[in-house]
């Protein structure tokens, strides 16, 4: 595949599931959605013996660490944007 292709498709992933993970905290899940997809990639690959986790750990902890805390961040997020609105509505 294209470097740059790839490059495009990465960051296009990186922006939805930014965007994704900043849903209202009624729609925490979606946020969920490329994480899952990650892991479930991870555990194709290491099933059909595609890679090694003894030599290659640092691909499957790194990405899935970084893409788990933008999740746990933007649902942070949403839930403090959720409370500010709330607060708004009470004054």
């Amino acid at each position: 595949m294209n470097p740059l292709l790839t490059l495009a498709a990465a960051a296009a992933i990186t922006v939805f599931h930014i965007w994704a993970s900043r849903r209202r905290p009624r729609y925490w899940y979606l946020g969920g959605i490329v994480p899952a997809l990650w892991i479930g990639a991870v555990v194709f690959l290491l099933a059909n013996g595609m890679i090694r986790p003894a030599e290659d750990w640092k691909m499957l902890l790194f990405p899935t660490a970084i893409l788990l805390l933008i999740w746990l961040e933007g649902h942070q997020a949403a839930r403090k944007k959720e409370l500010e609105r709330m607060r708004a509505k009470d004054l």
